[in-house]
Formats: C-alpha cells, structure tokens, sequence
C-alpha cells in the first residue's frame, strides 16, 4: 500500500468538529524513502563509548563534527526508552566562548528542482539536570543548517522555564509555542521539512507543536547541510551541568506523494455542507473520503493542490447528521 493516510476529521451533530492524527499500519521507513544519513550510535556501526563523539581535537567518530569543544560522547548503560548505545551532549563546560556548542554530521543534500522532496529528520531525545535550577538551567537545541552554515530554523528546548520555542531565519529571534516539556522525559521529535513549498512543521511524540513555517525567509534554492544538536549557556561563558541524551538520529527523503496531507474543516453550514481545506504537496493529487462509521469509507472526490503552497479546496454538500473526512494521496 504506497498511499499514507494522516488526517481524519469528524464532524457531529452539533455542527463541531474533530481534528485528530490517525495511525499509520506502516512504518514510515516502509514507504518509498531515501535514507539520507541514519545511525543508532552503536558499536557494530563504530561509534566506540571509550571516547568522545568529537574530541577536543576535532577528532569526531564516523563523520561527525563539531563547532567548539564540550561535554558529548556515547553512552550505554540501560535506560528506558532508550536502546543499545546512546549519544549524549552537555554536562561537561565548553571551551566555547560565545556560549554555543554544536555536534553534527554534515550532510550537503542539494534535492532538485524538477521534484523536490520532503525530507523527515527524527531523533529520540530526552533533556536532564541532575541538579535543576531555573538560575542555572541552559538551553538545548536542534538546529538546521545549510552546506555553507547558514541557519535556517532551531527547535530550542529552554532549561530555565521549560519552553518549547523556535525560531526562524528572519533575525526576529526566537518564538514561543506555547508548549513545555519536562526534564528526563523521552520524546521522538519529527522535522518534516517540504522543500517544494519551504515549510516545516514540528512534532513531539507525534503531537504537532510548531507547524507550517518558512524554512528560509531568504531568496534562493533551499539546500541542507547539518541537523545539528546544539548546547547554549544561559549566559556567555557559563555552562551548567544539564545534558541531553539522543539517540536513532535518522534523514529521510520522500517523494511529495509520500507525505500526509493536513485536512482542515474551516467552515460547516447550517445545512450540513462541509468546506475542507486540504494542506499538501504541490501538484500532488488527494482522494477525500467520508464514513458514517469508520468501517465503510465512500469517495466524495478527488483534489489537486496546485497552489504553490499546497493549497485544495473540497466541498461536500450532501448534509449528514454525522460523517468522518480522510485525504489520501494519490501516487
């Protein structure tokens, strides 16, 4: 099955209406990916616990690098949620002065223009503080890059208040999500990054906290460099001894097809007709489909996102008491 269903929304008789992710029975690595770069960090791919991820030499293990020197290495003792060997940063003070201390492997992905594609990062991750102090807590953070260093967008977890915040290449700094995460906890993070419409979205443990954001506010062709796991002092010079551990870090690249859409219902009338806003890849064709019961699912038509920002349209005036919407792509 190549299509991926993400989105049903549920209308009730009450004329509300529910939006929720639905599972997929496949794995994504099942779908018709490239795997740009993965690892688990184990000792059968070569990452040895004995030292360093990168050493204060510069030396780094199986390609990875570093901006500065600080506290990184490979862990592995049993944790939960966590499996066989593990990379940490953090906990040992940086030599870097400015504050910041990035570890990544490079990774120069310049997709073409004739189809560009989606590319997913995720990574298991989890921020600790063995002694937690709002005064001393710092951030963690993962951060995009191009080949060339240019930032494109963060992910900050910030240690002192516990927020989850983003920020864009538009020197306008950083921004809340309205979100938190708590210390020791694990969380999959998932970057989906769409490169035909520059946007990105965010999501932890599968729950969207940053969605639909430029990926560059700048002119030009959009490229990757580095995914990079960033430790920033809360103030300059100063390192505390929090840490973060991450592990099965992987970059996949899909076809447009491949990736779910976001199905909006922004409208339903009084006489039950349904406006659906239907969020994919431009020039990628999605079948919508409704249910009464969630067992037998009937065509009501099919949409192309011709927009330049993904952007369909669907109405379905045949009025219903109740009726649950899914999209599909199309290959």
């Amino acid at each position: 099955m190549k299509n991926r269903l993400l989105l049903l929304v549920a209308l009730l008789s009450m004329g509300s209406w529910l939006r929720s992710e639905a599972a997929n029975p496949e794995s994504p690595t099942a779908k018709q990916s490239r795997v740009l770069y993965e690892t688990g960090f184990e000792r059968f791919e070569g990452f040895d616990p004995l030292l360093d991820l990168v050493d204060a030499a510069g030396r780094g293990q199986n390609g990875w690098t570093a901006v500065g020197y600080g506290g990184n290495g490979i862990l592995g003792d049993a944790l939960p949620d966590f499996t066989g060997q593990y990379a940490y940063i953090g906990f040992l003070a940086s030599t870097n002065g400015n504050g910041f201390f990035n570890v990544f492997r490079p990774l120069r992905f310049a997709p073409s223009t004739n189809q560009p594609p989606v590319v997913v990062f995720q990574v298991n991750m989890s921020v600790r503080d063995e002694t937690p102090s709002p005064e001393s807590a710092d951030d963690f953070r993962w951060s995009a890059y191009t080949p060339d260093d240019r930032r494109l967008f963060t992910v900050d977890f910030h240690g002192a208040d516990r927020t989850i915040n983003f920020a864009l290449d538009d020197g306008t700094g950083f921004r809340a999500t309205g979100y938190e995460f708590e210390h020791g906890a694990t969380y999959l993070l998932e970057v989906v990054m769409s490169f035909g419409r520059n946007r990105w979205s965010a999501s932890l443990n599968g729950f969207t906290v940053v969605a639909e954001q430029p990926m560059s506010t700048r002119p030009g062709a959009l490229s990757l460099g580095s995914i990079d796991a960033v430790w920033a002092a809360r103030s300059q010079g100063r390192w505390d001894d929090n840490y973060m551990l991450f592990d099965d870090y992987r970059i996949l690249a899909y076809p447009p097809a491949e990736i779910a859409p976001v199905l909006e219902l922004p409208t339903v009338e009084s006489g039950g007709t349904a406006r659906l806003t239907v969020w994919g890849e431009p020039g990628v064709s999605y079948l919508v489909q409704s249910s009464n019961d969630l067992n037998l699912w009937t065509d009501r038509g099919t949409v192309v996102a011709n927009s330049p920002e993904g952007r369909a349209e669907f109405t379905d005036a045949q009025p219903a008491v109740a009726r649950t919407y899914r999209v599909i792509s199309i290959p």
